[in-house]
């Protein structure tokens, strides 16, 4: 249990990081969720209040995170896991298409809830527990200990990306490459796997959906003279969110008049094109600001890794760190056309509940393995084999 003693360990400069991140964002994200009509009048799209709420719901059951310990938490790492599984299950049976993806319930008072967000978490929390087994350490230096480490965020990632959701899917590779390295995995194991997935990519190609062929192709012809009907079909999230970006300039346009966000053109604006909402109307300053918040959170986050001397510990930070950072880190590059449009938010940034909550319920994780010093260590020794 978490005592007011432990809690004065609380690491203070991820609290500030992720307070500042939303505080900062608020009033983009509220212009971003606001749309004007032509003729001068307008309305939001989505209530501002409701996220408020859900940011408030985090808080709470963050804050209830951290009294059970990380290592608690880790020992029902299979149920947390199957669990998850079970509810992915049940959205592929009853969930609600939005979108194109079936990948939201629908609960009481019409409140939706998108599963796979809270999927992420329970599966570093499973690999986690799965990496740091003391008589699988030196498995993990062999290839196949490796390989059934993937397995473990094969399984959730394969079942989102049926629904269909690559963008999410897409954020299980990260937290477990950087687990698996950190666990032990050689390097030229890692690099086999990463050249054995070079060659079934293009298998890939034909079990997408049409839209997430366009939006590769759209990335790819990038610069390259477009038709009309190009413009304003596949190649339209992507010109206009470069516009955004490139019109803020230096110190951007106020927040609420920026014209690609609140004319319309720039569709998604408060989820998945938050960050090009927050360069046209706060400019190079403000994207800067964002990203050294991000950057304050991973160095925060890694100090955390690095402090912890017992393995769990250690793996469920990293598994954090990597997926907020990387996630954030796509959803600036897909912004700026560094990478393809593949759909996930901004993390404590973007709209959305569902999003809010994992992000939240993460940040909660690795507070948790920051704020204990366990008595028991493991040498490096039996980290690396």
């Amino acid at each position: 249990m978490t005592s007011f003693r432990q809690l004065k360990r609380l690491d203070w400069a991820v609290v500030v990081a992720v307070l500042a991140l939303m505080v900062f964002t608020w009033p983009y994200m509220k212009s971003a969720s606001y749309r004007s009509a032509r003729a001068g009048q307008g309305y939001y799209t989505s209530s501002p209040q409701k996220q408020i709420i859900w940011i408030g719901v985090g808080i709470v059951l963050g804050a209830a995170l951290l009294v059970p310990r990380y290592r608690t938490l880790a020992a029902m790492s299979l149920i947390l896991y199957l669990g998850g599984l079970a509810m992915l299950g049940v959205v592929m049976v009853f969930g609600r298409v939005v979108n194109g993806a079936r990948s939201w319930l629908v609960l009481p008072a019409n409140v939706r809830l998108q599963p796979s967000e809270l999927v992420k978490i329970t599966t570093i929390i499973a690999l986690a527990w799965f990496l740091a087994g003391r008589h699988r350490v030196k498995r993990m230096r062999s290839a196949s200990g490796g390989l059934a480490a993937f397995g473990i965020a094969a399984v959730p990632a394969a079942m989102i990306a049926a629904q269909p959701d690559l963008g999410t899917a897409l954020m299980f590779v990260a937290p477990a490459v950087a687990m698996v390295f950190v666990a032990g995995t050689r390097i030229r194991h890692l690099a086999l796997l990463a050249a054995a997935t070079l060659v079934l990519l293009p298998l890939a190609w034909f079990s997408m959906s049409r839209e997430q062929q366009g939006r590769i192709t759209a990335w790819v012809r990038q610069g390259q003279e477009l038709t009309q009907a190009e413009r304003v079909g596949r190649f339209h999230h992507m010109i206009q969110s470069r516009i955004a970006v490139g019109s803020g300039q230096v110190w951007g346009r106020g927040r609420g008049k920026g014209p690609q966000n609140r004319l319309n053109y720039l569709g998604y604006r408060n989820t998945d094109f938050m960050f090009a909402v927050i360069c046209e109307e706060a400019g190079f300053v403000g994207a800067n600001v964002v990203i050294v918040l991000y950057l304050l959170l991973a160095a925060a986050g890694l100090s955390i890794a690095r402090r912890c001397r017992e393995p769990v510990g250690r793996l469920i930070a990293v598994g954090v760190v990597s997926l907020l950072v990387v996630q954030g880190f796509i959803n600036v590059a897909m912004t700026i056309g560094l990478l393809p449009i593949v759909g996930v938010t901004l993390p404590f940034v973007s709209y959305g509940g569902s999003s809010t909550l994992s992000s939240l319920l993460a940040v909660s994780l690795l507070l948790n393995v920051g704020l204990r010093r366990p008595k028991i260590t493991f040498a490096r020794e039996e980290l690396t084999g």
